[in-house]
């Protein structure tokens, strides 16, 4: 053979390894001259059939839209595995090659030639859908790669492939799945051995430089089929170990294949049947490790990588089933794997955040992102996605209570009714009561969480009016019927608390009674209700008796948790029995994971931290203990004598350092998302250019405010901006190849979105664009009157005014942002004061005033706005004489906290001594109706003053007044009688 000669069976060669095929066909023309008849025409055969199968029109999705089911048939597993795309109705094209290569046989061929003259013909079978005569062409052909291939050295390596590929695929047709299964791992096994170490398993026909491809798919890439079967295949023969390895294997080697979107649907099946898997061994009850954990979030990474290559951005009238499903799987599945750590959590976020470019209008979207928003701390983030969440709810409500009317009137389920991104009702209800607890507890929006959970109790009502017999939608559980009553109930206490009027203030009590005892009625195990009524019994009514009963029922519900333990105590001391309520906090705080850092800490000011911080709990529950221990601590200067206090303030000044130490040094904005994900060192979930542009971009610019995501997200969803993208596009998906047998770190996704907001063509776009989260500002305070463009972006310092601008300069203001941190650095403020007040407090009752003034002075210098380090200042510049100094604190507290009794009472003290008796009753009355109402002192100074005006009128006058006067010093009695050492309201802060 020549060397020419050689020369052109090589390039023959590696034109059909890359599959260009139009130059392996004109090569075997050339080389007809020189070689046999059969192999020229094996070659422009195969080249004209692959030409042809190229040009050919299908859908991926549409053709493996069943695949990688699972079900059961008669005890067996079965696993949807849909057979290549066959072109039988190409029978004429596929005829003629039937024909041609058939005729070869009249010719003499070597034994190669013989091998891919039946490989080529075996295709030809096997595309028509003609499996029969496809096993029939090949069984003769060995099942062992050929070592020594003169011809084609490089590509016998594919034909063999293919010949076992098809050898399989004949097998399953005939129901052999054993068989089968070996069939394929031979053939992986084989193909392995043949490719170096570093060379990728599948290469799809048409990816390599100068090769030609056509406009869809190549219908089969015989390596990828064949790892994707032996996965299949091993699932079949409920093989757990062997196939989850398997379809491992199979997804691994994909994550490297050029071009990344490749068989992006199948592969798409393939990892949602992989995190089921996973999710088995998950649901089993078995604790996920660390390799299980880091698996299932890559998991989900790399699906949401395949969805955006294979969706768009929805049409209004379309939903993509698989993007809602993985929606859901990733919010379960990051529970399952207790993925609550920052990081995880922030992971969670970018990877909902990703799904907004693949809905349209998805509640579904929102109410996760509320979960994890509230979670990972940002809670003004979440109440905003909360307020977007309920606009789309009450749209979609609309549609579905005539849908509702219409099943009921007809007599049909309505199975219809909650089809595609429609939400139960039940997921409204449970996200109100989430959101209420949000709004009250997190956010102390009082008033927007009593609209919240009335919308929801409205709902209840008005669903079961429509369906009373439950045709069409499923009876609420009581357990979200009892969550609705709480936060209701618990809303109506809280303005209970706040009212000044004791009318509004009776009627709030009245209801929230009501609301907290049927949420215990309907949830007896629910501990929060309990908790919530015997706060509100020992808070509203001063009801010791009632409080003590349900705070030992919430206690009994759930003693890990220290509110009701701490009420419980307190309710003690306001029996006046200091022994019993010293028991429960002992008990209580040896129940905490606190408590072995507690007993660890010595008296004395040179206690050394323990060497190991693995038995400290969270910094909730760190709070909870804080706050117990100096209840505790209140309550043995009771007992013991205040010495004993004293002599316990180092040991809670150091406990303070353990549990507001990271709070305190943590960095600013930790829980800030927008922040976080600005400044996320997980990068990967961003595409490669942006990246690079980003770079390019510089520093954010200081004047644009704080971005709010979830605002942003409100305003692309209500926009007419919200559909630019062409539903046909498809992002382009740049991907780092993984390489290796093991997961990779990381997945990277889809660049994310950028539309010009200028543009307003509803036109189509790239597939590049994606509706843009633009920038809101919440928090700037305009002081013009000038309205800024709605979705402008205000990165212009020049275009901001700051409020009150008095000099014209162009200053911004800035609202706090309500975040987890903040919560809890508002709290460690409010803690250290509250403990230089009662060691100043205990001073006091020691009758040491410098050493008093002192503490009080480093509780001011804390929170130099504090009423109550204002008021005991004050208190104390009272005992010196010092009036005028009292007085300018007394007025400055009740000027930053208006409801603030002991100022008011302190304030009319001195209206007293200074002979403005008249103003200083006034003053009393006006305390005791609002929140001074349950304030022994305050009732005590009124009965007195009462009385010194009685003295100064006749009778019958004198008689009416001595008889209030004598009303409200009983009153006052008694309220002392039943006061606990600590104010029941420090639970409410």
């Amino acid at each position: 053979m020549s060397s020419r000669h050689q020369s052109a069976l090589r390039e023959i060669d590696a034109a059909r390894c890359v599959g260009n095929w139009k130059l392996a066909s004109s090569l075997a023309a050339k080389l007809a001259k020189h070689e046999t008849f059969a192999f020229t025409t094996i070659v422009s055969c195969e080249a004209e059939l692959e030409e042809y199968l190229l040009a050919v029109e299908w859908d991926p999705q549409e053709h493996w839209k069943d695949d990688c089911a699972v079900y059961k048939v008669e005890g067996r597993t079965v696993v949807t595995a849909c057979y290549p795309m066959n072109i039988a109705s190409s029978s004429e094209k596929l005829g003629l090659l039937e024909r041609r290569l058939l005729k070869t046989a009249k010719h003499t061929m070597t034994s190669e030639e013989e091998y891919q003259r039946n490989v080529v013909l075996a295709k030809v079978y096997f595309y028509g859908s003609n499996f029969e005569k496809c096993r029939e062409t090949i069984e003769p052909l060995s099942t062992a790669m050929s070592k020594t291939c003169a011809l084609s050295p490089s590509y016998t390596t594919q034909l063999f492939m293919a010949q076992m590929v098809m050898r399989g695929i004949c097998l399953e047709v005939q129901g052999d799945i054993s068989e089968a299964y070996s069939t394929y791992e031979a053939a992986v096994r084989a193909y392995k051995d043949k490719l170096s170490g570093q060379a990728a398993m599948v290469v799809p026909r048409g990816s390599e430089p100068g090769a030609e491809r056509g406009q869809h798919e190549e219908l089969v890439n015989w390596a990828e089929e064949a790892l994707y079967r032996r996965a299949t295949m091993s699932l079949a023969l409920n093989d757990k170990a062997t196939n989850i390895r398997k379809l491992e294997s199979y997804i691994n080697a994909m994550d490297s294949v050029t071009p990344p979107a490749f068989r992006a649907f199948r592969r798409l099946r393939a990892n949602r049947l992989y995190m089921q898997l996973m999710r088995q061994s998950l649901d089993s009850g078995t604790a996920p490790s660390a390799e299980m954990k880091r698996a299932v979030m890559l998991g989900h990474r790399r699906q949401l990588w395949l969805l955006k290559a294979t969706y768009a951005f929805p049409r209004a009238d379309e939903v993509h089933e698989e993007v809602l499903s993985e929606v859901d799987s990733v919010a379960r599945d990051w529970g399952l794997v207790r993925a609550f750590a920052r990081a995880d959590c922030l992971q969670l976020l970018e990877i909902l955040y990703e799904f907004v470019c693949l809905t349209f209008n998805s509640p579904r979207v929102l109410r996760h992102l509320i979960h994890a928003l509230i979670r990972f701390g940002d809670y003004h983030e979440a109440s905003l996605a909360l307020g977007t969440y309920r606009e789309l709810v009450e749209r979609q409500l609309e549609g579905v209570k005539k849908a509702i009317d219409a099943a009921v009137r007809e007599g049909t389920d309505g199975a219809n009714v909650f089809a595609g991104d429609v939400e139960s009702i039940n997921h409204v209800l449970r996200t109100a009561a989430v959101g209420a607890r949000l709004l009250l507890v997190h956010l102390e929006n009082v008033h927007e969480c009593l609209a919240l959970v009335h919308f929801a109790d409205s709902l209840i009502s008005d669903i079961e009016k429509r369906d009373p017999e439950r045709l069409v939608t499923p009876a609420v559980p009581q357990a979200v019927r009892a969550q609705v009553a709480l936060w209701k109930g618990a809303a109506h206490s809280r303005l209970a608390q706040k009212s000044r009027d004791p009318g509004n203030r009776a009627d709030h009590h009245n209801a929230a009674l009501q609301h907290l005892r049927e949420a215990t009625a309907l949830g007896p195990r629910l501990y929060d209700a309990h908790y919530y009524l015997a706060l509100e019994y020992a808070l509203g009514a001063l009801d010791i008796p009632a409080a003590t009963a349900a705070a030992k029922q919430a206690a009994a519900l759930d003693s890990h948790r220290l509110e009701a333990w701490h009420l419980l105590a307190l309710l003690y001391t306001a029996r006046k029995d200091y022994e019993k309520a010293l028991q429960i906090c002992e008990v209580a705080m040896r129940q905490s994971d606190w408590w072995d850092v507690y007993s660890e800490i010595k008296d004395d000011a040179d206690s050394q931290r323990p060497q190991t911080s693995a038995h400290m709990g969270s910094i909730e529950t760190g709070i909870d203990f804080f706050k117990l221990a100096m209840t505790h601590t209140a309550i043995e200067g009771r007992r013991r004598g205040f010495d004993a206090s004293i002599e316990a303030q180092p040991r809670l000044f150091a406990l303070y350092g353990y549990v507001y130490g990271p709070v305190v040094a943590a960095a600013e904005d930790s829980d800030d998302v927008s922040t976080a994900l600005e400044t996320s060192s997980s990068i990967d979930m961003l595409a490669t250019d942006e990246l690079h542009t980003a770079s390019r971009r510089g520093p954010p610019s200081q004047a644009s405010g704080r971005r709010s995501l979830a605002r942003s997200l409100a305003r692309s969803v209500f926009s007419k901006h919200a559909r630019h993208v062409s539903h046909d596009g498809r992002p382009p998906l740049p991907f780092t190849p993984l390489h290796g047998g093991t997961a990779p770190d990381t997945v990277p996704a889809a660049p994310k979105a950028t539309v010009d907001t200028a543009s307003t063509s509803s036109g189509s776009h790239s597939a590049q664009e994606r509706p843009k989260r633009q920038r809101s500002m919440p928090h700037l305070r305009p002081s013009t009157q000038d309205k800024l463009p709605s979705d402008a972006l205000f990165d212009d310092p020049g275009r901001l005014v700051g409020r009150a601008s008095i000099h014209g300069s162009g200053s911004v203001y800035y609202t706090p942002v309500a975040t987890r941190q903040r919560y809890q650095r508002a709290q460690a403020k409010n803690a250290l004061c509250s403990l230089w007040l009662s060691t100043a407090a205990a001073f006091v009752a020691l009758q040491r005033l410098d050493e008093a003034t002192h503490a009080v002075t480093e509780a001011l210098a804390v929170s130099p706005q504090s009423p109550a380090a204002l008021t005991m200042r004050g208190q104390l510049e009272l005992a010196r004489g010092q009036q005028q100094a009292a007085l300018s604190d007394f007025h400055e507290a009740v000027a930053l906290e208006a409801n603030n009794v002991r100022a008011s009472v302190a304030l009319a003290r001195i209206e007293h001594e200074l002979g403005r008796r008249d103003e200083a009753l006034a003053l009393l009355k006006t305390v005791s109706r609002a929140q001074g109402w349950s304030d022994p002192e305050a009732w005590l100074w009124l009965g007195r003053l009462e009385r010194e005006l009685a003295l100064e009128h006749a009778e019958p006058a004198r008689a009416q007044m001595l008889r209030r006067a004598l009303e409200f010093t009983a009153y006052a009695l008694d309220l002392e009688c039943s006061q606990p050492v600590v104010s029941f309201s420090v639970l409410w802060v």
